[in-house]
């Protein structure tokens, strides 16, 4: 079993319900494509185009909106209202 070191001041601060609620709120969030939830936006879909990679994912520009394509983990509409 894993321990922290007892030299850390915060070892009893550590809660698994807290650590789980924002695993789980990230993920669903991930999935559903919630806005401010996801971390897959315009600066991370720019940061691959600059690397050359992800082609498919490289933010779109039709003169003044940029059209993010969707991932290959984003929900679907009916898959969203399925899973909820």
């Amino acid at each position: 079993m894993f321990e922290l070191p007892s030299d850390l001041g915060v070892t009893h601060c550590i809660d698994v319900m807290h650590v789980e609620k924002i695993v789980c709120d990230n993920v669903i969030g991930m999935f559903l494509n919630i806005q401010g939830k996801t971390k897959d936006g315009l600066n991370t879909r720019q940061d691959l185009a600059e690397m050359g990679i992800r082609a498919q994912l490289h933010p779109r520009s039709d003169g003044k909106k940029i059209y993010l394509p969707p991932a290959c983990h984003t929900f679907s509409r009916k898959e969203k209202i399925s899973f909820c």
